[in-house]
């Protein structure tokens, strides 16, 4: 589920966020993916914790933040989950995705992430920026399965309607 879909005006303020760093954006971003799980009945949720995508140590040093790590901050607060930051880890890869073709995505992505240890948690969501292929949720739920995980779903700010890509 995301707060809304990838598409102009709202694009401009997904790039102001990550690339503008602007972080005052993350807590109405935070309340609107809020309101829709809200008006889809999914909340309260219970034994469940918020698992940010992890970012390419080239994003992270150019950015100088990961923003799916921010948002997932204030999305746990808004929901009142933990937020596990060092469980999900990322083998580095030196192609950055947004260039790539849907196919390629999916390439790059299958065994990206892995988990250090095994994991005795029942519930576990996937927080991202922006999701276009599926394939680094793909890959990330994979590796969360593989260390023990039993459910895995995913939220993120947009969606690039598939049209569009």
């Amino acid at each position: 589920m995301t707060a809304f879909d990838y598409v102009h005006p709202l694009d401009s303020l997904v790039l102001r966020y990550k690339n503008g760093r602007q972080l005052d954006l993350a807590p109405a971003f935070a309340q609107l993916l809020s309101q829709q799980l809200q008006d889809q009945g999914l909340l309260p949720l219970t034994n469940t914790c918020l698992i940010p995508i992890p970012g390419s140590r080239l994003s992270l040093s150019r950015r100088g933040f990961n923003p799916a790590a921010e948002f997932a901050q204030q999305l746990g607060k808004k929901l009142q989950l933990p937020v596990e930051h060092f469980i999900l880890h990322r083998h580095d890869q030196h192609l950055k995705q947004s260039s790539l073709s849907r196919h390629a995505r999916r390439a790059t992505a299958a065994g990206l992430y892995y988990c250090s240890r095994r994991l005795d948690i029942p519930h576990a969501i996937l927080v991202d920026d922006i999701v276009t292929t599926c394939s680094t949720i793909d890959s990330a739920t994979r590796a969360l399965l593989a260390a023990g995980v039993q459910r895995v779903d995913a939220l993120a700010i947009a969606r690039t309607p598939h049209k569009h890509f």
